[in-house]
């Protein structure tokens, strides 16, 4: 007979491979949506969505692609578990009330929701669903312009992203994600490339924020919500201009590195569920 000891240990890690399961799975995102737009910048590739949605359609177009889009969807709901419980349960730090707190664990939260919804974009395009009578992203922000204070608020959005985008780049120059890593079980090398993958991809995820940062608030501004922009908006601001496509293949080698950083997480990452 197991001691209840034991059955938490097993639970314990049960979410522990799960959530190891779910980086992996985001890696395969953000390394296909980097290969997508690294393709699109050189005119190589026949998909012009260049964000998560293309990504996931492309690898369905793949030899077993539909097997896989039920692997990363069911992979994906594991990151999700571990941000809600990072949200809710705070299992890396010391629960406390201050605002950088508060933020933190609401923005663990939000990323839940966000990957959730990538999940069920899985879903629908293994189900060849092309049903888009869900809201938007600009039907959203008319909804809130149309509030009161609603342009206000909306702006207060777009100025979130931009900070986040700026703190990506603090975050590129400190390199603290490296503290959650369990450096010891590392190599030299391993450590190293973990490193400059994570700055790389890190930094280009920054720059996408801030692009959809600053489109947020000019819709706010202008009273326009067909100017709001999503990732894969962001990306496909940097296409339209021969130009700017050096810009959009270096963005698509950040998300590839970004990629590549999320299977040095799954691997090396400390995980305590609780």
């Amino acid at each position: 007979m197991s001691s209840p000891d034991s059955s938490h240990q097993v639970h314990e890690r049960w979410i522990e491979h799960y959530a190891r399961f779910g980086y992996a799975a985001k890696g395969i995102i953000y390394g296909s949506t980097g290969i997508l737009a690294t393709q699109a910048a050189f005119d190589l590739g026949e998909n012009d969505a260049v964000g998560s949605t293309g990504a996931l359609s492309a690898i369905a177009d793949q030899p077993f692609g539909r097997v896989a889009l039920v692997v990363i969807a069911f992979s994906l709901m594991g990151y999700v578990v571990w941000r809600l419980i990072q949200a809710f349960l705070d299992p890396e730090h010391s629960s406390s009330n201050s605002f950088s707190d508060v933020v933190r664990r609401i923005g663990y939260a939000c990323s839940g929701v966000v990957y959730a919804s990538i999940t069920v974009s899985a879903v629908k395009i293994f189900m060849k669903s092309s049903d888009n009578g869900g809201r938007n992203p600009a039907d959203w922000a008319l909804i809130i312009m149309r509030q009161p204070l609603g342009r206000f608020l909306l702006g207060a959005i777009g100025l979130t992203f931009f900070g986040i985008g700026c703190y990506y780049f603090y975050r590129t120059i400190k390199a603290e994600f490296r503290k959650r890593f369990k450096l010891h079980t590392m190599s030299s090398a391993a450590k190293t490339w973990a490193t400059i993958m994570g700055r790389v991809g890190i930094a280009a995820r920054g720059i996408v924020y801030v692009v959809i940062g600053f489109y947020t608030m000019k819709a706010a501004w202008e009273f326009d919500a067909d100017v709001i922009k999503t990732t894969e908006d962001a990306l496909a601001t940097f296409n339209d201009n021969p130009t700017d496509e050096w810009i959009l293949a270096t963005l698509g080698i950040g998300f590839i590195a970004y990629g590549v950083h999320m299977f040095f997480q799954a691997r090396y990452r400390s995980i305590d569920p609780l």
